[in-house]
């Protein structure tokens, strides 16, 4: 196979991976939740168990309570996975991502705006 086809193949399969294959941005977080992205960071960063398991309680409540979306939920739950297979710096780094992807709310913009 000529190297160009064969370059051309892996980038459609390459595209048609990242459309479709869920590897996109994290999801939205709810306002309300933002301050638990970067408390997660913190526990991870420091490498603490303890912490860790703190916002494990306020992250459970806050779904259990209809207050976290299903896929924001899923998101600290994979991220939390990864930190308790020992795991710390990639979990710390899924965080930032996740940190990373907000965006402000039209409520935010608004009143930014005023």
């Amino acid at each position: 196979m000529q190297p160009q086809v064969k370059f051309t193949i892996l980038l459609i399969a390459g595209l048609l991976a990242a459309a479709g294959g869920g590897c996109g941005r994290p999801p939205q977080a709810a306002p309300q939740n933002l301050q638990l992205i970067a408390s997660l960071r913190t526990a991870l960063s420091a490498q603490n168990p303890e912490w860790l398991e703190k916002n494990v309680a306020i992250i459970d409540q806050r779904h259990q309570a209809g207050e976290m979306s299903q896929r924001e939920y899923d998101e600290f739950q994979r991220i939390i996975t990864i930190a308790q297979e020992g795991q710390w710096q990639e979990a710390e780094r899924q965080t930032h991502a996740f940190l990373a992807a907000q965006r402000p709310t039209r409520e935010q913009r608004e009143r930014l705006a005023q």
